[in-house]
């Protein structure tokens, strides 16, 4: 790839990264910050850390900032993608005093394998008893010609009223027929530019 295509291919997998709702981000091979999107600063900023918001760049490999163990199976795991050029995906949990939340973690070593691109996606929780049935938990991914649109790729879900893509941990199974497959923006670009 010549010097002059990188940056432009560079501009490409930032787009995409934008349409992710959540913190999504681009991680060069000593670890630290190459680029945040927009899901990033937002989080920084709702949670109180606006010197992430902004000079987020200043930072170095971003393990540091991790505690042990964390910050040992945060780099090993990196340093697995980056050598073998695997995915690696990870549930956690992010939450505050007033909410609960639970993401997932993928990570994949750039096309030049030169990085990471690293996505964080909410984990839709499924439904507890009393709420509102399994079916209508569907609908919430079901789009206006009745179909849930499940990424080829990375699996998540397309949620139609939120234009974003979530993780379920009640996966809508193969055996609805209006399961349907394509593909989400940031996949689009990693395997198809």
């Amino acid at each position: 790839m010549t010097s002059l295509s990188r940056p432009q291919d560079r501009e490409k997998l930032y787009a995409a990264l934008e349409t992710e709702h959540f913190s999504a981000y681009v991680l060069r091979e000593d670890l630290s910050l190459e680029y945040v999107n927009a899901g990033w600063r937002r989080f920084a900023r709702e949670n109180g850390a606006t010197e992430l918001e902004n000079d987020w760049d200043s930072y170095g490999p971003i393990p540091l900032y991790f505690t042990p163990p964390l910050r040992e199976l945060f780099t090993a795991k990196a340093r697995q993608v980056l050598e073998l050029d695997t995915v690696w995906s990870h549930s956690y949990e992010c939450s505050s005093d007033q909410v609960y939340r639970r993401f997932n973690l993928r990570a994949q070593a750039t096309s030049q394998r030169d990085g990471l691109i690293v996505v964080h996606s909410l984990v839709a929780e499924p439904l507890r008893r009393g709420e509102s049935s399994s079916a209508d938990y569907a609908l919430t991914y079901t789009d206006e010609r009745g179909l849930i649109v499940q990424c080829s790729s990375c699996g998540r879900l397309r949620n139609p009223a939120r234009a974003r893509w979530d993780w379920t941990l009640e996966q809508i199974s193969s055996e609805r027929s209006n399961v349907s497959h394509g593909i989400c923006p940031t996949c689009a670009y990693l395997y198809y530019g």
